[in-house]
Parts: structure tokens; C-alpha cells; sequence
């Protein structure tokens, strides 16, 4: 059993290591394949933000608003929108450089199947969140995968055949905690201007109150914009993880390469 885990935690450092060399040398496609991530992101935050500084909601419909509606926006976009950059992950994987059209293009061709798939994913969110998310910690490691497999497989079954091509749940959840934790970091460091301002830490009590309070009081536009992109890089960084872990179980454990091997060998040998 140590042994079985510790392969599935390796699989899983050397993906993600992987996701980030491949952003890394191809940032220029993935910049492109980003922005729809981060246009919703930034929509959806400054939609938040302003409708929190223009009204007053009672304490119910704030309750409501942070504990359901905006984190089912978040899995929604956290879901849809980075699926180009699994596309392009997959074909690197495949050895078959992509453009961003040509990735663009393939979730096009996929709508159907992955609209179906959004839609039931949706409600499981909905009812989970209803339910204070505590059923997520059951539902989210089991249907994660549902979108490559509707973007990159034929099968009818989507469900069905997301649990049985990963019988391993504790791989997407050592995943998850890995891309969580770096999450909660780096979000710190976008809040610790914040911090530093509004405590008399570093020597910032110094600062004439004029000026803290001005700063404080357009802060939060830093904030948003920081934790957009952040959240976008995490987001396409963790689909192109999950993406490369998925070609792995699909090649290793399934034999998928050594079925293409054979088919290659017998349509050279029909020739």
C-alpha cells in the first residue's frame, strides 16, 4: 500500500511539474487561451464588489450570496472556462503542438457533451452548497474528471466512466491540497498590503492618516485585479495537471500507447 501511494504521489508531482514547464515554455498560447478564465474572473468579481459597495443586502441574502451563489460561480468558472488549456495540454502530451484556435475549435466541437456535463455537475454543486459543501468533499474527487473525459473520449457514460478510469481518488485530492495550499500563500501575500496598512506593523502607523485611509479605500481594486490573474493561473495550471495525469492513467494503466502500437502495426502490415 506504501508503495501504491507513493507512486500515485510521484505521478502526481512529476504532471504538475510538468503543467508548469509547459506554461513556461509556451506562455504566449496560453496567454491567449487564459483570457476567457480571466475575463469571468474579473467580471464576475467586480459585479460582487460593486453591487457590496452600491447596496445594502440583509445578513440572509449576504449569507446566501457568499455561501452559495459566489461559490458556485467560482466552480462554474473554475470548470468551463480553462478547458482550451486541458485541450492544449492534451496535445502536447500527444506530441502535436495546438494554436489557440485550434483548441478554441475543439471545445467547440464538444459543446454539446460538455454542456451536458456542466449542467449535472451544476445542480451536484448546487445541492451540495445548499447543504454547507460538505458533500463537495465526496462529490468533487469523483466527478473532476467528467470534462476531459466528455472533451477527449466517445463514451455515452460519462460518469460512469470518470469513476472507473480513476479508481485512485486519493491522487486528485493530494492534487487538489497541493494547488489549495499554494492558493491560500500566495492569496496572503495579496491581503498582506492590507494588513500591513491597516495595523501599525513595518512602520506603516507612520504614514499620514490622509493617505493610509486613501490607499485603504481604492485597495480593493489591487486586490481584485491580483486575485483574478492569480486565481486564472491556478485555474489553467491545475486542468493542465489534471489533464496530464489523465493521459498518464489513460496510457499507462489502460495500455492506450501500446494499443495505438498495434493498430500502427497492422496498417503497415496491411499495406
Amino acid at each position: 500500500m506504501a508503495g501504491r501511494k507513493t507512486s500515485i504521489l510521484r505521478r502526481i508531482l512529476v504532471q504538475t511539474d510538468c503543467a508548469f514547464w509547459c506554461i513556461h515554455d509556451h506562455l504566449d498560447v496560453l496567454a491567449y487561451l487564459g483570457l476567457p478564465t480571466l475575463a469571468a474572473l474579473l467580471a464576475g468579481a467586480l459585479g460582487l464588489v460593486a453591487s457590496w459597495r452600491t447596496w445594502d443586502f440583509p445578513p440572509e441574502v449576504n449569507v446566501l450570496i457568499a455561501g452559495v451563489a459566489c461559490p458556485f460561480l467560482a466552480l462554474f468558472i473554475f470548470t468551463a472556462m480553462p478547458l482550451p488549456c486541458a485541450v492544449f495540454a492534451w496535445k502536447e502530451a500527444e506530441g502535436e503542438p495546438a494554436t489557440a484556435g485550434e483548441c478554441f475549435a475543439w471545445c467547440r466541437r464538444r459543446a454539446g457533451r460538455l454542456a451536458g456535463v456542466l449542467i449535472r455537475l451544476g445542480l451536484l454543486w448546487l445541492v451540495s452548497l445548499l447543504c454547507c459543501g460538505l458533500p463537495l468533499l465526496w462529490v468533487w474527487p469523483r466527478t473532476c474528471l467528467t470534462p476531459l473525459v466528455a472533451l477527449f473520449e466517445d463514451e455515452r457514460r460519462i460518469f460512469r466512466r470518470s469513476r472507473r478510469i480513476l479508481r485512485e481518488d486519493i491522487g486528485v485530492t493530494l492534487i487538489g491540497s497541493l494547488y489549495l495550499g499554494m492558493g491560500i500563500v500566495l492569496g496572503l501575500l495579496i491581503v498582506l498590503p492590507r494588513i500591513v496598512l491597516r495595523f501599525p506593523v513595518l512602520g506603516a502607523h507612520l504614514l499620514e492618516g490622509s493617505w493610509r485611509t486613501a490607499v485603504l479605500e481604492h485597495l480593493w481594486i489591487f486586490e481584485t485585479m491580483s486575485g483574478a490573474i492569480l486565481l486564472t493561473a491556478i485555474a489553467m495550471s491545475w486542468w493542465m495537471s489534471l489533464t496530464l495525469v489523465y493521459h498518464d492513467i489513460r496510457w499507462v494503466r489502460e495500455g492506450e500507447d501500446l494499443k495505438r502500437r498495434i493498430a500502427r502495426l497492422r496498417a503497415r502490415l496491411a499495406t
